[in-house]
């Protein structure tokens, strides 16, 4: 277990900064990135600035500062799905699974079908030893990337479900 632990790290932290969806721009929805851009709010502004440069420290390997600015997104927009999942993200690469789950499986509750989210919450079930649920979840960012059009990160998730599988 400790192996696919490794193995399961290095493609979630390589799928991110590899993608390049893995970004504040592509990440925000639409609906989501309209208020940010034509709001004249500073709490939107703030978002923004704080959600960007979040995601700036994940690309740095700053996970603890990420995390500071993913808290700060939530304590303006706590519905903020994609703030979750950068949160969850950079607990997970800290080594911090039940945090990162509990950010993903937020996330989901805000917006059921984002395909990030399924991913890393697959990856992270499998760290904490649920390698079923973990399939299940990756099997549905397979399912979600697909119809996205993203078609390496679906197979990329197919991919760990059968080297999970295989373990």
């Amino acid at each position: 277990m400790k192996v696919w632990k490794l193995a399961a790290s290095i493609l979630v932290l390589g799928t991110v900064v590899i993608s390049h969806k893995a970004n504040a721009q592509n990440l925000l929805t639409p609906q989501q990135l309209a208020p940010l851009q034509n709001s004249s709010s500073p709490s939107y502004k703030s978002v923004e600035t704080y959600f960007i440069q979040g995601f700036k420290q994940i690309e740095s390997g700053d996970y603890r500062g990420a995390i500071a600015n993913f808290n700060q997104v939530l304590n303006i927009d706590p519905n903020n799905a994609y703030a979750y999942i950068g949160r969850g993200f950079s607990r997970f690469s800290l080594g911090s699974y039940r945090g990162a789950k509990k950010d993903f499986d937020k996330a989901l509750e805000i917006t059921p079908n984002i395909a990030y989210a399924h991913f890393f919450r697959g990856f992270t079930l499998v760290m904490l030893e649920d390698k079923q649920g973990g399939i299940a979840d990756l099997k549905q960012a397979s399912i979600l990337f697909k119809e996205e059009g993203e078609d390496e990160l679906s197979q990329k998730a197919d991919n760990a479900v059968k080297q999970i599988e295989a373990s």
